[in-house]
């Protein structure tokens, strides 16, 4: 901080830094030898005066001197024996300024009084010079010793000069009035110097100050970086050390200033990465500065830390820097470990695990001979989910333990990733002995462990696949064994299968049937039919169910259940769903307005997206209303989430929306569906009625199911009727409001539903033997 713009202003110990301020005053009480000498010149000069004129008054101002003086001096030595605390307490330092101001101008008015009675009564010339030259020596002596205060100086030079002057201009001539005249200026310029000196003396000081502190910084910001720093002259000789580097270099810091390099040896390292050799620091770093380039070596100390030695010259030396590198040394080892192992694990990672491979096993371009094993862990999830991520771990390393026992010399392994690994055996390439392998690896992963008190079984499905028999290159060879998995996966659990050109084709099929599938609505591929649900009381239809279809341009008409999955695997059964809705109102629209249309949802479709906004949007832009829309559901969508699509339901159920439980009867049925969601209708499935015949049981559980609905105010639609025997022991025995099946007709496309509404066509019975016509009402 800059004070320097206050001092010319107020040398007030207020306003002046407590360092400065402290100078000021020290300086007053510093000069012991010069008060001494001019109390003792006063006093004798005094004396002398008293001997030669006899006037007594000479006596009386020696006497008050030396008493004053002597106190002066008394003060000093008290004001130095006590300067520890006094230097500490700027209110200390006012009161001993104070002090000496108050016993410094007392002295200035007695000189200035001794020499004005001096003019006033005496006419002895001499006596007259002798207080006279006494008298300016001390004014003199005040601005030497007190320039450092200010007040100190004007005090005492306004009591000493008042009197000298009033005497020369009231008692003596023409002459000692032009010399009291003369004396003014001489003052002026005395209080003028001490001025200067003063300002000199307070611009040094916090020159020092700033110094010292600019210093004392540099110091500590040496001494508390990380870095060891030291800088030499053009002749090698040290000039700046931090601790440091002192204590990187094995030497204390004091031992380096001033000394050269070669006249130190220093701690001693070996060069990292190279342990055979061990050397001094300083005389290995000497020989870094004969071509004055930059430079950068690293040593290991006997300590075993690791340190980096960098040199930047310079015009007039250089600056050398130790850092200490151990943490990022081991940081950079771990990275580099992270980069290729498994940090659970501990086995080579996906990235690295392949740059083995065509390390150690491509020759020529080619993978040699091997087998490749992708393994996959059965029951994973759900020992994760139930028994959490830390158990799971464990299970991890244990399968990794186990693996790594069954593998034969020079086989290579990897987690690729979750609860997946890969195995490759170099030269086994018959497939029996493959085979065999692989079921080693699935019995060793499937044996019991017992892991935090849990008895945990888990199995294992592995895909195989061979080099050069299926592939010569390892991506293909890793991507095959991983459709082999997938095949497996299929099959059963817990067992294993081979890649082959079958399987190939049928996943190069696949993945096209998905391309093309994703351009299949651009190109209008699709197309919506509808089969009738006819009213068994009026033989009328009210409800058409959409049905897509797919003509693919290559592979003709594609099932539903071959499409439909690949759709929600990619992603795009949302936007195919949407497509079917939209068509389907627009469709609808076209129809009777007793008719309205039921559309299939799919579940990934009902869990992934906003279904209840969505078909909001589309009856708003189709115009179609709500209550001829009818939203086909299925019970597995029930086991995803059945908060949410209960949810879900009374959303639409509010909008006017009618709701159908499709295939009831089917997989995990449960009759609390019927009470719980806000259904419109039942579908059951046609399980129920192929053997309706020949199985009672089938009959009785029919009956049961369609009273409980009929009693929850839910309507009954009885999917798969194809003979006239069904339909008339349904008409018979079970109340029934719909029935669907190709004993009505199999799903029309639009226009030929038109014409059959419009009543240019008919509905045909399957199986009449009279083919007769069932009336469309």
């Amino acid at each position: 901080m800059n004070f320097r713009h206050r001092i010319n202003k107020n040398d007030s110990g207020e306003l002046l830094p407590l360092k400065i301020y402290t100078s000021v005053v020290q300086s007053l009480y510093a000069d012991q030898a010069a008060l001494v000498v001019g109390a003792l010149s006063t006093a004798i000069a005094a004396s002398i005066l008293y001997a030669k004129t006899a006037d007594i008054f000479h006596l009386i101002f020696a006497i008050i001197l030396g008493l004053l003086n002597a106190k002066r001096i008394l003060d000093s030595r008290k004001f130095q024996d006590n300067w520890e605390d006094i230097r500490k307490s700027r209110s200390l330092l006012k009161v001993w300024e104070r002090k000496y101001l108050i016993i410094g101008s007392t002295c200035g008015a007695i000189l200035g009084s001794w020499s004005f009675v001096t003019s006033a009564l005496s006419t002895d010339e001499f006596a007259l010079l002798v207080t006279i030259s006494v008298t300016l020596a001390n004014f003199v002596g005040i601005s030497g010793r007190n320039f450092g205060s200010e007040k100190v100086v004007a005090y005492q030079l306004l009591w000493t000069a008042i009197p000298l002057v009033l005497g020369s201009f009231l008692f003596g001539d023409i002459y000692h009035i032009l010399f009291g005249a003369l004396l003014i200026p001489f003052f002026v310029g005395i209080k003028l110097m001490a001025g200067r000196l003063r300002n000199i003396l307070l611009n040094a000081t916090m020159t020092a100050n700033e110094n010292k502190l600019i210093a004392n910084r540099f110091d500590a910001a040496m001494n508390n970086i990380s870095h060891g720093i030291a800088m030499i002259n053009d002749d090698r000789k040290f000039v700046v050390v931090n601790e440091k580097f002192a204590d990187l270099a094995g030497v204390q810091g004091h031992e380096l200033i001033d000394k050269k390099l070669k006249d130190i040896e220093g701690s001693e390292i070996t060069l990292y990465g190279d342990s055979s050799q061990k050397r001094k620091i300083f005389v290995d770093i000497a020989g870094c500065f004969s071509d004055g380039q930059t430079r950068q070596k690293t040593y290991v100390l006997n300590d075993k830390r690791i340190i980096e030695f960098n040199y930047y010259p310079m015009k007039d030396g250089g600056v050398i820097l130790l850092e200490d590198v151990s943490l990022r040394v081991a940081s950079e080892a771990e990275i580099r470990i992270l980069a290729k192992f498994d940090p659970l694990t501990h086995l080579p990672n996906r990235r690295f695990f392949m740059e083995e491979i065509k390390r150690l096993l491509i020759d020529n371009g080619e993978l040699k001979p091997c087998s490749l094993y992708f393994i996959d862990l059965d029951k994973f999830k759900e020992t994760n989910d139930s028994l959490g991520h830390t158990t799971g771990d464990k299970l991890l390393n244990t399968i990794a333990i186990r693996l790594k026992a069954v593998l034969v010399p020079g086989s290579l392994i990897c987690r690729f990733g979750g609860d997946e690994f890969v195995v490759v055996v170099p030269e086994l390439c018959d497939k029996r002995e493959c085979g065999r392998f692989a079921a080693r690896l699935i019995e060793e992963i499937s044996k019991p462990l017992l892991l935090d008190g849990h008895e945990i079984n888990v199995g294992a499905t592995v895909g195989v696949s061979i080099s050069p028999i299926d592939a010569k290159d390892p991506d293909l060879l890793l991507k095959y064994s991983d459709a082999a998995l997938y095949k497996a996966k299929t099959i059963k659990r817990g067992t294993y299968a081979f890649y082959s050109t079958e399987l190939g084709q049928s996943i190069k099929n696949k993945r096209q049937l998905e391309i093309d599938l994703r351009n299949a609505i651009d190109r209008n591929q699709f197309q919506i039919n509808y089969q009738p649900l006819v009213n068994v009381k009026e033989n009328k239809i009210y409800t058409c169910e959409a049905l897509l279809r797919w003509n693919h341009p290559d592979w003709g008409w594609v099932p539903p259940d071959k499409f439909i999955p690949i759709a929600e695997d990619i992603g795009f059964i949302i936007r195919l769903g949407e497509y079917v809705l939209e068509n389907a109102a627009l469709q609808c629209l076209k129809w009777p307005k007793h008719m309205g249309v039921a559309v299939n949802v799919s579940s990934v479709q009902f869990q992934q997206s906003d279904m209840a906004g969505t078909i909001d949007r589309i009856l708003k832009k189709t115009g179609l209303e709500p209550h001829r829309l009818e939203v086909e559901i299925t019970e597995s969508l029930m086991l995803e989430n059945i908060e949410t699509t209960n949810k879900t339901l009374l959303q639409l159920s509010e909008l006017g929306v009618k709701i159908s439980l499709d295939d009831f009867g089917t997989g995990f049925s449960s009759l609390s569906y019927l009470h719980t969601l806000p259904l419109d209708k039942v579908k059951i499935d046609r399980s129920f009625i192929e053997d309706i015949h020949t199985d009672k049981k089938s009959l009785v559980l029919l009956e049961g199911i369609t009273k409980l609905s009929h009693s929850l105010g839910l309507k009954v639609v009885i999917e798969g009727v194809e003979t006239i025997d069904q339909l008339e022991l349904l008409q018979k025995r079970i109340h029934v409001d719909e029935v669907q099946g190709y004993l009505f007709g199999r799903a029309l496309p639009a226009e030929n539903l038109i014409m059959l509404l419009n009543g240019n066509a008919s509905l045909y019975a399957a199986e009449r033997s009279d083919d007769k016509k069932l009336a469309v009402g």
